[in-house]
């Protein structure tokens, strides 16, 4: 059997269009908003990654002069360290 065709009333077809109309409204407010957030955490990453770099630089150069200091001091006591001052004695 085959289902009858439904004639819809005027009233009927204005209302169904009138929902499709809110839908597709809904539907791009929905899509623009989507496309707006993309576009803020685009942004934030951006900015995240440059705060990250500076960061790591900075992170390593306080690695570099820590061992730079660890290595001038290494080197003093090698050398002896002949008490730790080169004050002039009074004569």
């Amino acid at each position: 059997m085959q289902s009858r065709a439904v004639v819809l009333e005027p009233e009927e077809k204005k209302a169904i269009a009138l929902m499709q109309q809110i839908q597709a409204l809904r539907k791009d407010k929905v899509a623009r908003r989507k496309d707006k957030q993309e576009e803020r955490r685009a942004e934030h990453r951006k900015e995240k990654g440059v705060i990250d770099e500076k960061k790591e630089a900075k992170a390593k150069e306080e690695r570099r002069e820590k061992y730079r200091k660890e290595g001038i001091k290494r080197k003093r006591e090698e050398q002896g360290g002949n008490g730790g001052g080169d004050k002039r004695s009074k004569a």
